[in-house]
């Protein structure tokens, strides 16, 4: 867009703002560049023709791939069959508390699941590694596990707004999402009489050292197993989305992406399926 074309369409554009273009999409060093020529916000439109034809805000969105009432039941399910007492009670409490918004939120602004439903998805998909990896470890607390991999971005209902174009909150922007969850969960403690304050310690624990490392945000190391398990999700299921994503937006045609920033690499983009051989044709076993 360049500076000409905005003395002509001034806007005023904000981010978040659905516009109308018209320009030509052309190449440009391998990848499609589109230049835009006229720019209108659909309200500028609106309020000259007062109806758009075939306009379809869902078409717009970028959201998770996933059933999003599957995922909420599969983390009822989870809470149902994994928890008890009240860590159970405080867990669903929050859920509940927040079910529209957390089924609607981004999980990020845009490094991984910066998209609707981002959140809940990021969440589900932590909360099953959390609960299928404790069961490898039989004297790990696999409660607290479920409870904290539920809870770990909870903050981010209160750090981010906007989910079809996330941006910060100015609360989110001060505090972040680790203390606000910790503030969150807190709070609910109080009001459910959360009797048992070692364990509420423990979680609370979780929550403030997902990030693992202080240079990433969290204020402490995790200085418990069931800490420990749920950093190394949490930051497992966030990079296989980053490569996914990232993989999914080359559209180069090489066999390695271009440079990934925070992952450091390039990625191997297979380019064929590799060739299987049918049941049928697979030599027998001597």
């Amino acid at each position: 867009l360049w500076s000409n074309v905005l003395k002509d369409f001034p806007g005023p554009f904000r981010v978040g703002d659905y516009v109308a273009v018209v320009g030509q999409l052309r190449p440009f060093r391998g990848e499609l560049q589109l230049t835009v020529q006229k720019i209108w916000t659909v309200e500028q439109i609106r309020q000259i023709k007062q109806e758009l034809k075939d306009f379809d805000v869902s078409l717009l969105h970028p959201s998770t791939p996933y059933d999003r009432a599957m995922m909420w039941r599969d983390l009822l399910d989870l809470v149902d069959q994994e928890l008890s007492g009240p860590l159970q009670e405080l867990v669903l409490s929050l859920l509940q508390q927040h079910e529209s918004t957390w089924q609607l939120a981004p999980a990020a602004r845009r490094i991984h699941h910066a998209y609707e439903g981002g959140l809940l998805e990021h969440t589900w998909f932590v909360a099953r590694l959390a609960c299928q990896t404790a069961r490898l470890y039989p004297n790990l607390n696999r409660q607290l596990v479920v409870a904290g991999a539920i809870l770990h971005d909870i903050g981010k209902l209160k750090e981010l707004a906007q989910p079809y174009a996330p941006e910060y909150t100015v609360t989110g922007q001060l505090l972040g999402h680790i203390v606000l969850g910790w503030e969150m969960i807190r709070q609910a403690a109080v009001e459910c009489h959360f009797p048992d304050q070692g364990l509420l310690l423990q979680l609370e624990h979780i929550i403030i050292t997902h990030h693992g490392f202080q240079e990433f945000g969290s204020p402490v190391l995790p200085k418990t197993r069931e800490a420990m398990l749920v950093y190394f999700v949490d930051d497992l299921d966030a990079k296989m989305k980053m490569m996914e994503q990232h993989l999914q937006a080359d559209t180069s045609g090489r066999e390695f992406t271009p440079y990934h920033r925070l992952l450091q690499r390039e990625l191997y983009q297979l380019t064929e399926k590799p060739e299987t051989v049918p049941p049928e044709e697979a030599p027998e076993a001597d």
